[in-house]
């Protein structure tokens, strides 16, 4: 038993071509989006890392905005498919250059400038010290509490230990525990 197929239509042979460049950009979009989305988005790289230890580690950033994925800091800028992702610390420190260059840096040495620590990044970089080195936990931070922020023990990495009770005010000149007291 044969089956009839009905007769295509009657085209010309321009609009077949537009007829099949529009089913192929149209059958394309999902697939480039798939490609996309696999190598881009966190949800994706989640269904792998949030099963390591510890689960803290792959939670998002607090200094960050949601607008930041894992690409920003781990693959190439300017890429639309990404396909080789580093966790080296050559292209994590670039890629923290790239936007946060240290030129815009305000240097916190003086009174008037620091917010919670007085650093000089200037200094740090002449030192060709990485962002790394002291800020290595600012997207993933398996500690607790999760601060995303330095810590003082990554200081003493570099910098001599000195008892808290002593070294405070060297690095926190603003009082951040205790209330001033009023004369």
């Amino acid at each position: 038993m044969a089956i009839n197929l009905p007769a295509l239509p009657k085209f010309s042979k321009k609009t077949w071509i537009i007829i099949l460049l529009i089913i192929l950009v149209l059958a394309a979009i999902p697939g480039l989006a798939l490609v996309r989305f696999t190598t881009s988005h966190p949800f994706f790289c989640l269904t792998c890392h949030k099963n390591q230890e510890p689960v803290e580690r792959w939670l998002p950033s607090r200094m960050h905005p949601a607008s930041i994925t894992c690409t920003e800091c781990h693959s190439q800028p300017g890429v639309f498919i990404w396909r080789h992702f580093s966790a080296g610390d050559s292209l994590l420190n670039e890629n923290c250059l790239r936007c946060h260059p240290l030129a815009t840096v305000p240097e916190q040495m003086t009174l008037d400038k620091v917010r919670l620590v007085k650093i000089s990044h200037k200094v740090h970089a002449q030192r060709k010290i990485s962002c790394l080195d002291c800020h290595r936990n600012i997207q993933h931070d398996p500690l607790n509490p999760r601060t995303n922020r330095p810590r003082m023990e990554t200081c003493y990495h570099c910098h001599e230990a000195h008892p808290r009770t002593q070294a405070c005010d060297f690095c926190h000149p603003i009082n951040l525990v205790y209330p001033k007291k009023n004369p």
